[in-house]
């Protein structure tokens, strides 16, 4: 009672303090959300952005009940598949035909319908699209189709700008993390499907068919390829026209295809699988490009040990070679053979430029969006990997690459003196049939006009120094200078580039090495991937504004990745997201003035948004550049005039350096620009600093270099600003040439760059 008492008259006693609504923040916060599709809708009226060219154009989507903007130019990440926005509206005006998404729909939000109007003939039901009963213009009820079954996800990571969700990257599957897996039954050689789970069933017992509908306790899985690089073609009613080897599906996608240029088919070690586009098991019937020679059975599983002192492989009592090495190309079978190679014949020599054909007995696992047709329910895949080590021989080509996972650090710069944790690390996982060749890795500049590739080297891996042989990895703490990220990434053999060998020489396939397809139609020895998790920074203080995502580092957002369909095509180019998901104070990539000089800049140094009332007058007291131990440091103080200091009341610094250098790589005068933000959200009270005043004090160390060197040396030079400017979030702006340069003198202790 006492302590009641005392409460009270304490509540009597205080005045009550209101909580301070928080005004727009001025610095743009990141969001990563997941959730499905409920509403997209595409911008045709050009009120959100203004695109070069329709398939560039923005929209918006719905996520767990939060609008988010697309902008123009955004490329999607399908799962093994990229496209624009606007060609997921009409993916018939891009790469595919015909358009499977009328009335300006994607036919994957949980709000498109597909149906009657207002005196249009109401269509029959299509098998796996649901009946809803809703009201047509003239207001009765009419029946209309919902476009998917079942709902769709979409992956977006974005940043808040001026109150609005503005998208950097998406992402877009059925269900990403969805999968499935068990032994294949049964395959349906007539439709290019696979039973997965049951019963096995024997092909070579006539007459061979699987069970239909197909039993409890197993799955239909199709192949979603369009163009038949790993089985049969597969096409909507009506698409194949009469093509040989192709099957129409009602419910056929093919924005969710696989790779058909990089196998996401294939055996554990990469080596691309195919689905027989025959009946293998009726005598004398082959697929060339899917033979069944490249399935030896025990006792004919060859190893390594028989021809290179490798580990030998286990060799199975009867059935299958489950983990084998492929023969070399060209290899001519042994006397007594009876019949043709490729063929049946146990004795038939593998073909390592052949893709190697699933059998019933495999275990894999798979991944593809759920469909539905008159016999059920069926995965449509673009993903599976088949529980077998395939190997190839070793420094022959051609081997087989396969990244399971790249991770790509963005190097965050701070911003607006919020705490933050960034890495520049560049993770690759992966596996190669070639087990004694290195392998390259690689990011892929872009032209942002050309969309000319560029391999970048990133490092060097070896696929016989682990545990797993085939498999190559980087270090758990992979640190370095991998900026800036790109979207795409690759993986080469070694073996691929003859004219190549060890660690101080690459393979980019720029000309270098083999390159005619094989496999039918693949490139050999490399993996070219997209990256689907990029590490943006994140706080160090619980409790700050959230820092946002740094996408104008990310020269593909930025500066534009060249024409949508390829290099060399006359489709659209490509150019930077607009509306950008970047603001002020954040500041400009340092591929700027380079890579892109004529695209919108971030224009960082701008005044802060939101200002209220009179700016505050800044003044710059010192400002000095220190390269007396050749490392370049600066300090500067300034001081403010609003006194108290607000509370969240920060500054901002740029640098810049306008001195025309020569010998920098590809221009003989480049302008440097670099800029750099440090920021401090408190003043600081060092002895230099007025009392009379909120002051801040920044150190930097060696933030504009002239990668050139200097007299002729290979090290960097850090060269002095000349131009310090300074902006308060209150408004207030300054800058300073004059600028103290302490000088390296070189001594018995000291080395000059």
């Amino acid at each position: 009672m006492l302590l009641g008492a005392a409460g009270s008259a304490r509540a009597q006693s205080d005045p009550f303090i209101a909580p301070v609504i928080p005004a727009v923040p001025i610095v743009p916060t990141g969001f990563d959300i997941t959730g499905f599709i409920q509403e997209a809708t595409l911008d045709v009226t050009h009120s959100i952005c203004t695109p070069a060219h329709p398939r560039l154009a923005g929209g918006t989507v719905t996520l767990n009940g939060q609008l988010v903007i697309i902008p123009c130019n955004t490329i999607l990440q399908m799962p093994a598949f990229t496209m624009s926005y606007a060609d997921l509206f009409k993916p018939g005006s891009g790469l595919f035909a015909p358009d499977i998404t009328p009335n300006n729909q994607t036919g994957l939000a949980l709000m498109d319908l597909i149906g009657s109007t207002a005196g249009a003939t109401v269509p029959a039901a299509q098998p796996g699209l649901l009946t809803m009963p809703l009201p047509d213009a003239t207001g009765g009820a009419a029946p209309r189709y919902s476009a998917s079954l079942p709902s769709y996800e979409i992956h977006v990571v974005g940043n808040v700008v001026n109150g609005q969700y503005i998208a950097g990257l998406v992402f877009i599957s059925q269900q990403a993390l969805n999968s499935g897996q068990g032994m294949i039954s049964c395959i349906d050689y007539n439709t290019g499907e696979l039973q997965v789970g049951g019963t096995p069933v024997d092909p070579s017992v006539a007459p061979y068919g699987c069970p239909s509908p197909n039993p409890p306790g197993t799955t239909r899985v199709r192949l979603n390829d369009a163009i038949g690089r790993f089985g049969k073609s597969h096409a909507p009613i009506g698409g194949c026209a009469g093509k040989p080897n192709c099957i129409e599906e009602a419910g056929f996608d093919p924005r969710f295809t696989p790779d058909t240029d990089n196998p996401t088919v294939h055996a554990s070690t990469g080596y691309p699988m195919c689905i027989p586009r025959v009946n293998p098991f009726i005598a004398g019937v082959v697929d060339p490009e899917c033979p069944q020679s490249n399935r030896p059975i025990a006792p004919y599983c060859k190893s390594y040990a028989q021809v290179t002192g490798l580990p030998a492989f286990a060799v199975p009592f009867m059935g299958y070679c489950m983990t084998y090495v492929m023969d070399p190309p060209k290899a001519k079978p042994p006397a007594g053979v009876v019949g043709t190679c490729p063929g049946s014949d146990p004795l038939c020599p593998t073909d390592p430029t052949k893709q190697a054909p699933f059998e019933i007995g495999d275990n894999i696992t798979f991944q593809g969006t759920l469909k539905a047709d008159a016999a059920g329910t069926y995965v449509s895949a673009h993903t599976v990997l088949a529980n077998l080590g395939i190997y190839t021989q070793p420094y022959t080509p051609p081997a087989y690459t396969f990244v399971e996972m790249v991770l790509a650090g963005t190097d965050a710069l701070p911003v607006a003196g919020l705490n933050q944790e960034a890495t520049g690390r560049v993770k690759f996982v992966g596996f190669t049939t070639d087990v004694a060749g290195l392998v390259d890795l690689f990011a892929l500049d872009q032209d942002p006009v050309t969309g000319v590739v560029t391999d970048r080297p990133l490092g060097v891996q070896s696929p016989i120094a682990n545990p797993v042989l085939g498999r190559f990895r980087t270090p758990v703490n992979n640190n370095g200078a991998f900026a800036p990220p790109t979207r795409n990434y690759r993986a080469v053999n070694r073996t691929m580039c003859a004219n190549t060998s060890g660690p101080g020489s690459w393979c980019t396939l720029d000309g270098a090495g083999p390159q005619t397809p094989v496999a039918n139609g693949l490139i050999a020895g490399q993996y070219l991937l997209p990256n689907f998790e990029f590490i943006f920074a994140e706080n160090l203080n619980l409790g700050d504004a959230l820092v946002p995502n740094n996408f104008q580092d990310l020269p593909f957002l930025f500066c534009g990745s060249g024409p949508l369909d390829g290099p060399g095509t006359s489709s659209p180019v490509v150019g930077q997201l607009d509306p950008a998901p970047w603001a002020a104070p954040m500041g400009d990539p340092i591929f700027y003035t380079t890579l892109c000089p004529s695209v919108k800049a971030v224009a960082a140094p701008r005044p802060f948004p939101g200002v209220i009332g009179t700016p505050d007058l800044l003044t710059i007291t010192t400002a000095t550049w220190d390269n007396r131990q050749g490392k370049g440091k600066v300090n500067f103080v300034v001081t403010s005039s609003k006194t108290p200091a607000p509370r969240g009341m920060f500054m901002m610094a740029t640098f810049s350096n306008d001195t025309l250098l020569a010998g920098v790589p590809g221009s003989t005068t480049n302008p440097i620009n670099a800029r750099m933000v440090q920021v401090s959200n408190t003043p600081s009270t060092p002895a230099v600093c007025p009392s009379a005043a909120p002051c801040w004090q920044l150190l930097a160390t060696g933030f504009i270099v002239n990668p050139a060197g200097q007299n002729g040396k290979k090290n960097p030079t850090l060269v002095p600003p000349t131009l310090i400017s300074v902006h308060s979030s209150m408004g207030g702006t300054n800058a300073t040439t004059s600028i103290t340069v302490l000088t390296c003198v070189p001594g018995k202790r000291v080395t000059c760059l």
